[in-house]
């Protein structure tokens, strides 16, 4: 059997020799020139709707019970007759605030 002969491996380059070769290289790849369907549309601004921030209210126990009352007989939310009261006493409350999100009534 005869020994198998290893291509001969060239001398890791280092310092300016190998700047050299990766420049040289790098001349010889044509620029990338983007193709029309490959570029980007142009993005509009969406307006998001911000998300309902969570407030944790303690009342008085008479007092829940009044809101309870009146959400109650008006077959909505504690958190609607709330919103209705803010709104009422003139602080800007978006209408999405003064509907009912539950999917189902559960009294």
């Amino acid at each position: 059997m005869g020994k198998s002969s290893l291509p001969s491996i060239a001398p890791a380059r280092r310092g300016p020799a190998l700047l050299e070769a990766i420049g040289n290289q790098l001349q010889a790849v044509p620029p990338a020139v983007p193709s029309p369907s490959s570029v980007a549309p142009e993005i509009t601004a969406i307006p998001v709707a911000s998300k309902p921030a969570p407030f944790v209210l303690r009342l008085s126990s008479d007092v829940f019970r009044q809101i309870d009352a009146s959400a109650m007989s008006r077959g909505v939310t504690m958190t609607v007759i709330i919103a209705q009261a803010l709104k009422d006493a003139g602080f800007s409350v978006p209408d999405e605030d003064l509907v009912d999100r539950r999917k189902r009534r559960f009294r």
